[in-house]
């Protein structure tokens, strides 16, 4: 691996000249950093989200200048001045984040996220601007000399460990932020990588006790494998059982089939459907999640009574109507049909009927027939339940 500079050049997008020009009118020297960097190296494309660390060699940082470059790019798109001095900039399709070097002091005595204080200096040479980065692949750097000269800045070889597929740290303070607990577990799953020896050590001692259940969240989203990283996560509770993770390890004996039912680890619904499916109360879910307790009955109601139906054939339902609906169990039918409908009306991305499709076959034309919509001949309180009969008479 190695920079290609007409490859580089060539992902820039036309507005960024107009960038260019207005951080070399503040005299400073623009470095692409982290993910988009990584990202390049891997996959030659550079996404839409980039971070833009501006260095000087001889100007101190200058608050007051700072939001003046800030102010410099409202004409051109949305700025949003964020904590730690970042400028986040928007235009078209892309976001842009500036951050002047800093250094980060951290408090020893909290585990909890941004635990540190920072100090802001145009001059930090870059090499020890990235030792507050995470991970040695992230800690790369693109220098801007002009928009078609371009230096790759890689003090702590993180274009090795990319080849490679090592995950490594910057800097031993990697430990003192918990939120990196998750990122690592993130890289590790979605890049395929091996952890270095260090970086095992490095998590082995992290205080993650701080991490918060959103950012949990958050991060196996990004893993791209939503279950996989939480058993990851449970393996690694072994050793830190502060995190007080809602689900243990009965989750993994039951994987397969958890895997085969949970259809969208994007989604809280998706994942009380599948553990209530599995034999796994949602309880301790709803509640890490802080999701609506209603919200939770409803789709453990719906998961134990498509349960029901594993034992169930719908030639029971078959024959007169006065003598069916007094069936036990076409009350659970007809409840169940009106449950999924209403689930899906609400939810129409719920993958309802391929979970009925993949496990109860015998039951999806239930919802692939019309209703039958002329039932006047019937009492008003049985209309509904005559139109389920209706429906069982032709599976």
């Amino acid at each position: 691996m190695s920079l290609d500079s007409k490859k580089f050049s060539s992902e820039l997008p036309e507005f960024f000249s107009l960038i260019f020009k207005d951080i070399l009118h503040q005299g400073l020297v623009p470095i692409l950093v982290g993910g988009s960097v990584r990202d390049f190296f891997l996959t030659g494309k550079m996404g839409y989200d980039w971070d833009l660390e501006l260095h000087h060699e001889t100007m101190i940082f200058s608050l007051e200048q700072w939001k003046d470059f800030g102010r410099s790019l409202l004409k051109k798109g949305k700025v949003t001045f964020l904590p730690y001095e970042v400028i986040r900039f928007e235009i078209n399709d892309h976001q842009l984040e500036f951050s002047p070097p800093r250094k980060e002091k951290f408090d020893d005595t909290s585990s909890e996220h941004k635990n540190f204080e920072a100090s802001f200096d145009f001059r930090m040479p870059f090499e020890q601007a990235v030792l507050r980065r995470d991970f040695t692949i992230n800690a790369m750097g693109i220098c801007f000399k002009n928009l078609n000269d371009f230096e790759l800045l890689d003090p702590l070889l993180g274009l090795e460990d990319l080849r490679k597929g090592i995950l490594h740290p910057c800097s031993s303070d990697f430990h003192k932020d918990p939120v990196r607990f998750l990122r690592a577990l993130r890289f590790l799953r979605k890049l395929k990588f091996m952890a270095s020896p260090e970086l095992k050590k490095e998590l082995r001692k992290m205080k993650v006790s701080g991490v918060s259940p959103n950012y949990l969240w958050s991060e196996m989203q990004k893993s791209g494998d939503g279950l996989g990283f939480y058993l990851d996560l449970i393996d690694e509770s072994e050793f830190h059982p502060e995190l007080k993770l809602p689900l243990d390890k009965s989750v993994s004996l039951k994987k397969d089939e958890l895997a085969r039912v949970l259809k969208d680890t994007s989604s809280h619904e998706c994942w009380m459907i599948a553990l209530e499916w599995v034999g796994i109360s949602c309880g301790p879910w709803q509640n890490y999640f802080s999701l609506s307790p209603e919200f939770t009955k409803k789709f453990s109601r719906w998961a134990f009574e498509s349960r029901l139906f594993k034992n169930i054939s719908p030639e029971i339902f078959r024959g007169d109507f006065e003598r069916i609906r007094l069936i036990p169990e076409f009350d659970s039918a007809f409840n169940w049909f009106i449950t999924t409908k209403k689930l899906l009306q609400k939810n129409p991305n719920l993958p309802l009927l391929t979970i009925i499709e993949d496990f109860l076959p015998s039951w999806i034309s239930l919802y692939r027939f019309e209703v039958l919509n002329d039932v006047k001949h019937i009492d008003p309180p049985l209309r509904a339940r005559y139109q389920v009969w209706d429906l069982c008479q032709r599976l």
